[in-house]
């Protein structure tokens, strides 16, 4: 009887040292992949973030490159000099001739586009728009 008794505390000791060991195993199991979870969750953070600040800095140089694409080389500048209009050099110190266009005989948008500076690109464009507006 004494050995039976013996068998079933070491088969009893033996279960539960083995459902120790299997716990154990499982929780340092999961902790790892918990933790690499948790790696991987960063690092997809980072490249996200980073991908993010490209994306923003290409939209920036297409924005940068439209901007200089619209921005075409003038020759001549028309501002408002004492209610006529005059033609300047495109450096907009060097000028070329006052007209006897008044300005309060032009229309309101193009009183505004000069009075702010409108650009002309050649001779050919500033002949054309002189012919147009001079009475």
């Amino acid at each position: 009887m004494e050995k039976k008794c013996s068998i079933r505390l070491f088969l009893a000791g033996l279960f539960i040292s083995g459902a120790l060991c299997l716990g154990i195993g499982f929780f340092a199991g999961n902790h790892r992949t918990q933790r690499s979870y948790e790696e991987r969750i960063a690092l997809l953070k980072q490249q996200n973030e980073n991908l993010l600040a490209m994306q923003r800095e290409a939209e920036e140089r297409a924005q940068l490159a439209e901007s200089m694409n619209l921005m075409e080389p003038c020759e001549y500048i028309l501002l408002e000099e004492e209610g006529y209009v005059a033609v300047y050099y495109a450096d907009k110190t060097t000028l070329y001739a006052v007209t006897d266009i008044r300005m309060d005989a032009l229309p309101e948008d193009l009183q505004a586009e000069i009075s702010q500076g409108k650009t002309i690109q050649d001779e050919a464009q500033l002949y054309n728009f002189l012919e147009n507006y001079t009475s």
